[in-house]
């Protein structure tokens, strides 16, 4: 077989073997492809195995896990996200639900074909381990959305009727099989050479990340919404994470710089990068191979996304103290509420100090709906910040997630201690120069307010490492996920706003002599040309008090989450039709 037949072959392959449709059962999945080219003279050694398994890449999320908080209460944007709102209805197809089987099946063929190869044992157990990597990262985020799911662990075509029509199964069982494929892959990738240089493929040290992320998710799920057997997922994720702690391939990047090394940790362009000592796994970018995104554009306040209040609220001041326990801070300005605070905020959130291509710069309110502009994986160079020119790397795992793995699993089993929070979050606090979180730390009582459920003699605690996992992962896409597991949807429901404005009136937001924003009740017949902004109030922007108060984006939207509904999406109706074993999830 050719090169080009081999590609060809992959091709054929992915954008064809197991489609999954809801129209009929014999569309479920497509048979092999008609042509010359078939599975037994394809897997033929280690680089056909490779190259199948390279294609199955293309399922890591890449650049848009920098947005993909716009599912919580971290980000609003210019157009309401519906999840946020609780306004999903019952999709009809798969596609629309995201009942899809594709790319399983893609998996599940690799599976079952690779022994064929003539390639050493060795070889062939790695990529099995990739393999079983992407179906365990397939399912846990099946098992995310709808909870019991059918599990497959092999290639379905439209003679298997019994699997096609099979019930869900429960997420208890697809979730052990998440582990063994995880545990697997951790297993047979022990010939990939660990290095504190990682690139974009998937290695031991990935696999027991997501093994870690998987634990510490399901467990904390099962704990908070009362499923019994949550303790064996917390303690696989503390084995996961202690691995990688005692693998010693991994540390977090840091210059000794707490001002810049957090933000520049997310601008990283090559494998080589020293930022990279952090990275477990990432989507990498090249602007000479033209392989681009849109990153820049979006952050650039031309695309309508913002950061929330609550998100700002949680930094902690520089000693540590919660800003919420601050007198006023409420009605903060907004120069005043970045003073002595947590440098991460900065470094998240433009602030009245931030300069771009060498000048002060304000915030763009209106276009960044709540006025706290995204600086998170921003570059300041202006060749990247139009349409798809942008190449950072996207950070996908990293040693900071996995420290603060370690640290919640332990906390919630109730065996931590503070050598256990010494040698987690605050090696995450030191790089920012914070001060270290105690075992002793006082009961936060607006945490403990947003997190009833959370109690006992660790329930201090646990509620910081929360505060430390939003305020470091933030911008991650790790936020609605966390708030699901922890059984904490009710957060959605609060206002989102933004900004502080005590009035109608012109505002030099950053101090730097210049106006930034008139907030007027009409625009005026002559415009001042030194003011940058007019945003008439009630028509460009709404504040929560009628003419003072914060910027509100949505004063009317009437938000909505419903227990124990809107913790799992619904399944298609066109599927509950033609497999009558499915059943619906409650509430919908």
């Amino acid at each position: 077989m050719t090169t080009m037949q081999k590609k060809l072959f992959i091709l054929l392959m992915i954008g064809g073997l197991g489609v999954i449709s809801a129209c009929k059962q014999d569309s479920f999945l497509n048979q092999q492809p008609k042509s010359d080219i078939t599975a037994q003279n394809f897997f033929n050694d280690a680089t056909d195995l490779n190259t199948y398994c390279n294609g199955l890449y293309s399922f890591l999320p890449g650049w848009g896990v920098a947005i993909a908080d716009q599912q919580s209460d971290n980000m609003e944007t210019n157009g309401y996200n519906k999840i946020v709102a609780g306004q999903i209805v019952v999709p009809t197809s798969a596609a629309a639900a995201g009942w899809t089987w594709t790319f399983l099946n893609q998996c599940n063929y690799f599976l079952a074909q690779y022994q064929k190869a003539q390639a050493t044992e060795i070889e062939k157990a790695h990529y099995a381990g990739i393999a079983r990597f992407f179906r365990a990262w397939f399912y846990f985020n099946m098992v995310k959305q709808f909870g019991d799911v059918p599990w497959y662990g092999k290639p379905l075509t439209s003679n298997d009727s019994a699997d096609l029509y099979k019930p869900r199964d429960p997420r208890e069982l697809v979730m052990d099989s998440v582990v063994a494929d995880l545990r697997y892959a951790a297993d047979s990738n022990m010939y990939t050479s660990p290095s504190s240089t990682p690139s974009g493929t998937i290695n031991k040290w990935a696999a027991l990340a997501l093994l870690a992320r998987v634990g510490l998710h399901e467990g904390t799920y099962r704990k908070y919404h009362g499923i019994a057997g949550y303790e064996p997922l917390l303690q696989v994720a503390d084995s996961a994470a202690q691995a990688i702690m005692q693998g010693g391939a991994y540390k977090l990047y840091s210059t000794g710089n707490p001002t810049k090394d957090y933000y520049n940790l997310f601008n990283t362009f090559n494998p080589g990068d020293a930022q990279n000592a952090e990275i477990i796994l990432a989507s990498f970018y090249s602007e000479s191979l033209h392989n681009t995104h849109p990153l820049d554009a979006e952050l650039n306040a031309g695309y309508g996304l913002s950061l929330t209040k609550d998100l700002a609220n949680t930094y902690l001041m520089q000693d540590g103290t919660p800003f919420t326990s601050q007198p006023g801070y409420d009605t903060m300005a907004f120069y005043s509420e970045f003073a002595g605070r947590d440098p991460r905020m900065a470094q998240t959130i433009i602030g009245p100090q931030y300069v771009r291509q060498g000048q002060p710069y304000a915030p763009l309110l209106g276009p960044a709906p709540t006025g706290y502009e995204q600086i998170k994986y921003y570059v300041d160079d202006p060749s990247q910040t139009s349409w798809n020119t942008s190449w950072n790397t996207a950070l996908l795992m990293r040693y900071a997630e996995v420290l603060l793995i370690d640290a919640e699993a332990r906390a919630e089993l109730g065996t931590l201690t503070q050598s256990d929070l010494n040698a987690t979050v605050n090696v995450v606090r030191a790089r920012v120069n914070m001060p270290p979180l105690l075992m002793s730390v006082p009961l936060d009582p607006v945490l403990a307010a947003e997190y009833p459920a959370v109690s006992g003699s660790l329930a201090n605690v646990i509620l910081e490492i929360r505060r430390e996992r939003r305020v470091e992962l933030a911008c991650e896409g790790f936020r609605y996920d966390d708030l699901m597991r922890w059984s904490a949807g009710a957060l959605l429901i609060k206002p989102f706003v933004g900004m502080y404005f005590p009035g109608l009136g012109n505002y030099d937001v950053n101090h730097d002599g210049i106006i930034d924003y008139a907030l007027v009740s009409a625009l005026p017949a002559t415009q001042d040309p030194n003011i940058s902004s007019y945003l008439v109030v009630g028509t460009d922007v709404w504040m929560t008090n009628g003419n003072s108060g914060n910027i509100w984006p949505y004063p009317t939207l009437v938000k909505t989450f419903v227990d124990p509904k809107n913790y799992l999406f619904p399944l298609p109706t066109e599927e509950l039709a033609l497999n009558p074993n499915l059943t619906q999830n409650p509430g919908w």
